[in-house]
């Protein structure tokens, strides 16, 4: 069967990329996003596949025909940025729509990696063709090119470092929120820092251990109605930090309110 969808890790081998850190390399860190991000697609039942599944060195033209050949629908090309910013970019053809780069920039900052901008370029002597060859050379697949953040930019480094499985996972809500493709968590959550978790991490959430105040949600004395409500919730994809299924009585950000009511206004609309 075509993969519906495939995952390109930016950069391998030779090519080390422009976005490395104190912490890590862009060609090892968009590896580890594209290796989760291929592991969650096949759970999800959703046919995939990648550019490359170790380090190894891609030239431009393979890469791009991979990507041709493929007899994918979509692709996701993962990267990691520098040059001094902060927060994701993502970058999408002249010929296609914003639709798809706006639900990931939504989902990313729903993670707490802010959006710097979405936007197209064009080669400077050829306002038909676009400048990223990844976008230029890669047929009819829609391309869409992410930069989740600034390598050397402290901020975006340590929210790589400590969460780029809640950032690839972000990715994966978009993807299928845009294809009408059937979401759901992971059966087991990715590990999040707190700051940056989606709906309502806020750094002072408790783990889900069964331990904490049962007065704000984080013990296990919670009456059966409330648990009932919220482990609906996360059934149905409109709560996906499991840091927050057992705080039945800690209020949400009004952020996380406004992801979880566009999740459910998505499931709702024909």
């Amino acid at each position: 069967m075509a993969p519906i969808v495939i995952v390109d890790a930016g950069h391998g081998g030779i090519d080390p990329g422009g976005g490395n850190s104190a912490q890590f390399t862009e060609k090892a860190m968009t590896l580890n996003i594209s290796l989760y991000q291929y592991r969650r697609f096949q759970e999800l039942q959703i046919p995939v596949a990648l550019t490359r599944s170790s380090d190894v060195t891609l030239q431009s033209e393979d890469r791009t025909a991979l990507v041709r050949n493929s007899g994918a629908r979509y692709c996701i090309c993962n990267h990691i940025n520098s040059g001094g910013g902060r927060g994701s970019e993502v970058i999408y053809s002249i010929y296609s729509s914003a639709a798809f780069p706006r639900l990931i920039a939504d989902e990313l900052e729903a993670e707490g990696m802010p959006n710097r901008r979405i936007f197209t370029r064009t080669l400077p002597n050829n306002s038909k063709q676009d400048y990223y060859y990844m976008n230029r050379e890669t047929g009819s697949v829609e391309t869409v090119i992410i930069e989740y953040g600034f390598a050397d930019t402290p901020l975006d480094a340590d929210k790589l470092a400590k969460d780029w499985q809640t950032l690839a996972e972000a990715v994966i809500r978009a993807f299928c929120e845009y294809t009408n493709l059937t979401y759901q968590p992971p059966k087991t959550a990715p590990p999040s820092t707190g700051g940056g978790s989606n709906n309502g991490g806020n750094g002072n959430a408790n783990p889900r251990n069964g331990s904490g105040n049962p007065s704000t949600g984080g013990g296990s004395d919670v009456p059966d109605w409330k648990q009932e409500a919220i482990d609906w919730m996360f059934d149905q994809g409109l709560l996906t930090n499991e840091d927050w299924r057992n705080q039945a009585d800690t209020s949400l950000p009004l952020w996380a309110e406004a992801v979880i009511l566009k999740r459910l206004y998505e499931k709702l609309k024909p």
